[in-house]
């Protein structure tokens, strides 16, 4: 029996089927746009800080893109501060990963430490020693510095 074509459509209702849904597909265009991979980040600059801290707090998959956003508004918000320094006590960012070894908790931490408010760095020190001390030496070899007082990541 020859495998490499595909056998013939058993029944001719199988085939006409088939038929009549190429016909309709043909030349449709989709009732909504594809969503883009950016679509996530347009709807979360418009969030409050406590929007952000509630979507982080639980187990969605924009929670990565919550803690990101109060990341980028550490600088200017008091408020995205001290969201980033709770949620990086939570175990479920201490447990989900963006990428390999860093923990959303890490993102937490090093987004405090280039926030470079004297307030955010006093409460990434505390966060930092929270932390298990593999974990410590992990964060201080993925920053880049022999302690994390040395270490002054950019965002």
């Amino acid at each position: 029996m020859n495998f490499s074509v595909r056998p013939p459509a058993r029944s001719f209702a199988t085939r006409a089927g088939a038929l009549r849904m190429r016909r309709y597909l043909h030349g449709r265009t989709m009732s909504s746009p594809p969503a883009s991979p950016r679509s996530a980040e347009l709807w979360v600059h418009g969030m409050t800080v406590a929007q952000l801290k509630a979507l982080a707090w639980g187990c969605t998959p924009y929670r990565a893109r919550a803690v990101v956003e109060l990341a980028l508004r550490a600088r200017r918000e008091d408020a995205a501060v001290t969201a980033l320094g709770e949620l990086s006590l939570l175990p479920p960012l201490q447990e989900g990963r963006l990428f390999h070894l860093v923990t959303l908790s890490w993102a937490a931490i090093t987004a405090l430490l280039a926030a470079e408010t004297a307030r955010s760095r006093h409460l990434a020190y505390a966060r930092f020693a929270d932390l298990g001390p593999d974990d410590q030496q992990a964060l201080l070899l993925y920053l880049n510095a022999p302690t994390i007082e040395e270490a002054h990541p950019r965002l």
